[in-house]
């Protein structure tokens, strides 16, 4: 049963457990990265543009950035000035990734402003990992709302679900850390599954205009919520036996709730971006499919330093569920929709070039379905079986929460700058021995002086912990 004050508890306690995480590491000086990746460095100038020039223009930040976040592969600027981060239109200096991060962290970024708060990298690091940690941090008390009230669990079931969700999956050592496009995909599409769950239940049209509003932000914030849309729009219209005037009602509804969030689009795209073409992703869509499928996929779950599998092993129950969900009858087809998204975004992802997800920590690519991963736990949570198997899924739960842990702590992207060799040849991350777990711990021996280095490029006896 849903509990209004457990959702303001689990939201502010995890969104201090997110901030505190990163502030303790780096006031202690065990990890000085601030920004863990040059995809967030648009997002965490744009609230400044927003707030004071009334604009998404990045033109007054631009020689910031370029100092410190050149193009990691063309730091000499041989292409180009332009980082791969931002585009250009007009003569000005835009955001290449969506806009809609920066617009959710404008509350934390106002008071800032207001008092003139210097415009430094430590400042903007601060702002940045609080606005991350709230919006995960919201997020995570949305899913308890999702879980609680219409998945018929235990009270400290549920609690121990949204455990699962906020902390043993890269949420918590990830994208809670910054303004990620990942957090926000996340709030929206839990917010939207519960209106999408709540129609179900009370049958009122009007969950269908929150669901489609929603949605559409959802889509805005990352474009591969395109395929969770469209699976959930599908199973709304279709998983009744309507007449085809029913099932357009239903779809006028959806569609209704969408008109805001492409009214927005559309404004700020013609007003700043004068030309879809010039949106970061809209040029990828026909070139980037280069992933090695089917290796690729294998290693969307399997990679020793990328699978989920790997980085979050809870989710081997999740697998466990979707198998009970659909043994089960009658037929939840509920879950089997579930199913379908999480297997189809992996397959996916696994043909983009950059499945692995580039200089991060774990399965960023991946992590926008991570309330399905969750929700996917729930038929095994309810099973008679659960007895038999709830001791290994307690001590997977832990050794996942570690993981994650290690990932404050260690990830600095001194792996990736060690033993990355990109997209072609992706042996590397296959290795047991140079995987990421085994580097860290190689780091640690250095630290303790018992190795002398972590890796054949690392400098003798001065690998960072």
């Amino acid at each position: 049963m849903f509990n209004k004050k457990h959702f303001w508890l689990i939201s502010l306690l995890t969104t201090t457990v997110y901030f505190f995480s990163w502030f303790a590491v780096d006031a202690l000086k065990v990890n000085r990265l601030d920004i863990q990746s040059e995809d967030t460095i648009p997002a965490v100038f744009l609230p400044l543009s927003i707030i004071k020039d009334k604009s998404l223009y990045l033109d007054k930040y631009y020689s910031m950035m370029l100092a410190r976040y050149p193009n990691p592969d063309d730091k000499d600027h041989v292409l180009g000035p332009m980082p791969f981060y931002l585009r250009e239109a007009g003569g000005h200096y835009l955001s290449a990734f969506p806009i809609i991060s920066a617009v959710l962290a404008l509350p934390v970024y106002f008071p800032a402003i207001l008092l003139d708060v210097s415009v430094t990298w430590q400042s903007l690091a601060l702002l940045a990992h609080i606005s991350g940690a709230l919006i995960m941090g919201f997020g995570t008390g949305f899913f308890y709302i999702l879980i609680s009230k219409f998945f018929n669990l235990p009270a400290k079931t549920t609690l121990l679900t949204t455990l699962v969700y906020g902390f043993a999956t890269i949420n918590y050592s990830l994208v809670s850390q910054g303004l990620w496009q990942h957090g926000t995909v996340q709030l929206f599409t839990t917010i939207s599954l519960i209106y999408f769950m709540q129609y179900f239940q009370f049958k009122k049209l009007t969950n269908l205009i929150y669901f489609g509003f929603f949605m559409g932000f959802a889509v805005l914030s990352r474009p591969t919520a395109l395929l969770v849309f469209a699976a959930l729009g599908v199973y709304i219209i279709f998983s009744e036996q309507l007449t085809l005037k029913e099932a357009t009602r239903k779809s006028a509804y959806i569609l209704f709730g969408l008109i805001f969030p492409v009214m927005f689009f559309l404004w700020y795209n013609a007003k700043f971006y004068l030309n879809i073409q010039n949106q970061g992703y809209s040029n990828q869509l026909t070139r980037n499919w280069l992933g090695n499928f089917p290796f690729s996929f294998f290693g969307v779950w399997l990679s020793p330093s990328k699978g989920i599998l790997v980085y979050s092993p809870v989710f081997i129950f999740s697998l466990i569920g979707a198998r009970l969900a659909l043994k089960k009858r009658p037929t939840n087809y509920i879950f089997l929709a579930f199913t379908f998204i999480v297997l189809a975004h992996t397959l996916v992802i696994s043909f983009w070039k950059h499945w692995f997800g580039g200089w991060s920590y774990g399965y960023r690519m991946s992590s926008d379905i991570l309330p399905f991963l969750v929700l996917l736990l729930v038929p095994w949570l309810q099973s008679e079986i659960k007895g038999k198997a709830l001791k290994v899924f307690i001590a997977v739960l832990v050794v996942s929460v570690m993981v994650q842990i290690s990932g404050i702590v260690f990830f600095d992207g001194v792996w990736h700058a060690a033993y990355d060799k990109g997209f072609k040849n992706t042996a590397w991350l296959w290795s047991i021995k140079d995987s990421e777990a085994a580097f860290n711990m190689r780091r640690v021996l250095v630290k303790a002086g018992l190795l002398d280095k972590a890796c054949e490029v690392c400098a003798m006896k001065a690998a960072p912990f």
